[in-house]
């Protein structure tokens, strides 16, 4: 018995010695520590976290390729990445060492491989080939890479452009700062001029050719769609955002907590002062006032307002059948129009007692109350940047042509929409088609809106997001052509 309990002992011990030399090789070919990859000051993310294999840090194929403004197209019979700018053509098999730079043969130290079901590619190799620098910065775990001149200057026209485009206030910050920041790279300049008008007067204006693009958070109706034909709209997904619940309340910031029904019951007119029962029962350690709830909302076609009755449409059976959904709808009982997001949060803002809703950005900016909404979890959740990144990675529509409203995410908030840029499939104009073409890709697909986006309290597109907004923008065309080079 004492000679077979130590055969079974050392048996043990050999498994386990087994077990330990085979997980060796992979243990040295993978460094699981978390790192950054910061490109021209701004932090680069992807769906899957670059990794360390064997030394080298290896990082999905677009994000990459993209955002040093090349172009990347994959064969899937011949397992082979294509990328290209300007002149520099680099080529890369999957699971093969032997690369080509300009018609150049190299040698990989780690080839292109699937990790985590995305084809990844040594940084600093593509980096440094497309004229980047790529430095390794230990202490922080992150791999700082510098872009050469010719990936921040774009010249998609031959000469200076100006483009009159307008529509959603609910991007407007947003948008203001990628316009400036668009025009600064561009040579010659591409102007665009943004109407901060809704996206009702958005809509209007691209159906008539006012604007050359127009920014929505609305899709368009069938009737809409039928007036556009035989050509199409696209609805191009650019950002997300949060739909904040403001509110006046002397004596009482933010933090009050309303349920959907509660919120209903708000703007449906059933509950009418702030000292109410139901609203009380949620928040027992506030003292609300007796004050009487003014209700602001949007006087104009706002796509804000869709986003909110679509939420309200979607918790609320009486709200549904007695209201609906739209840019504009019949709002029930006596309220207060406010126009533009800044006119709702003036409103609010100016009269005690009074409850609007606002997009995030104008509700910060203008340091209002919001309210913590009870999210299909059960849980009561703030509008953050964060919490609206929880709402998109679930995503029940992948075309990302509805909102993401009431997500079933833990820790989403529950007020959330994406909105759109609007934008002709047959482009009746060269210039204008090149510059939309060439501004989108720099903003979404490349991916330089994203940390501005953040700071300005918007959540960038998932992956899912920008690959839907790539296969549109390549479908535009003028004269029968693909604008997308």
């Amino acid at each position: 018995m004492k000679k077979y309990a130590l055969l079974t002992r050392a048996l043990a011990v050999f498994v386990c010695l087994a077990t330990l030399v085979s997980l060796l090789p992979a243990m040295a070919q993978a460094d699981a520590r978390p790192i950054s990859i910061v490109l021209d000051g701004r932090e680069l993310r992807g769906d899957v976290a670059p990794q360390i294999i064997g030394g080298r840090t290896m990082i999905p194929l677009r994000l990459i390729f993209e955002a040093l403004g090349a172009t990347v197209t994959w064969d899937e019979a011949t397992q082979t990445v294509t990328g290209q700018q300007g002149n520099i053509t680099i080529i890369l098999v999957r699971g093969s060492r032997n690369a080509t730079v300009g018609g150049r043969a190299v040698t990989l130290d780690q080839p292109a491989q699937i990790i985590t079901g995305r084809t990844m590619v040594p940084l600093r190799f593509v980096a440094e080939s497309l004229g980047a620098t790529v430095e390794w910065d230990e202490a922080q775990r992150t791999v700082r890479v510098t872009s050469a001149t010719q990936a921040r200057t774009r010249s998609p026209v031959t000469s200076e452009l100006r483009m009159a485009t307008g529509g959603a206030s609910f991007p407007f910050p947003l948008y203001t700062r990628l316009i400036t920041e668009y025009a600064a790279v561009t040579s010659p300049r591409v102007l665009i001029e943004y109407a901060s008008v809704g996206s009702g007067a958005g809509i209007r204006g691209l159906l008539a050719r006012t604007f050359v693009f127009a920014g929505s958070d609305a899709p368009l109706t069938t009737e809409q769609h039928a007036q556009a034909r035989p050509n199409e709209v696209l609805h191009i997904p650019v950002v997300m955002g949060a739909v904040a619940v403001v509110y006046n309340l002397p004596g009482v910031g933010s933090g009050l907590r309303l349920t959907p029904g509660a919120l209903a019951d708000i703007y449906l007119g059933r509950v009418t002062r702030w000292n109410d029962p139901s609203i009380r029962l949620l928040n027992p350690t506030l003292t609300l006032p007796d004050l009487a709830i003014t209700l602001v909302r949007r006087s104009d076609s706002s796509g804000t307002t869709f986003i909110f009755t679509n939420y309200l449409s979607r918790v609320s059976t009486q709200w549904r059948s007695d209201v609906g959904e739209g840019t504009t709808v019949r709002w029930p009982g006596t309220t207060i129009g406010g126009a533009g997001n800044a006119g709702v949060a003036a409103q609010v803002s100016q009269i005690p007692g009074a409850v609007g809703y606002v997009e995030l950005a104008h509700a910060v900016r203008a340091n209002m109350s919001v309210a913590h909404m009870q999210n299909r979890a059960g849980n009561f959740v703030p509008p953050s940047v964060e919490a609206t990144t929880a709402a998109a990675v679930i995503m029940e529509d992948a075309s990302f042509m509805t909102h993401p409203t009431n997500s079933i995410a833990h820790n989403a908030y529950p007020i959330v929409g994406i909105t759109w840029m609007l934008v002709w499939r047959d482009q009746d104009n060269e210039a204008n088609a090149r510059a939309t073409v060439d501004f989108l890709r720099w903003a979404i697909i490349e991916r330089n809106l994203e940390p501005f986006a953040t700071e300005l309290h918007y959540a960038p597109l998932p992956e899912t997001g920008i690959n839907r907004a790539r296969r549109l923008l390549q479908t535009i065309t003028f004269g029968g052509q693909p604008v997308w080079r």
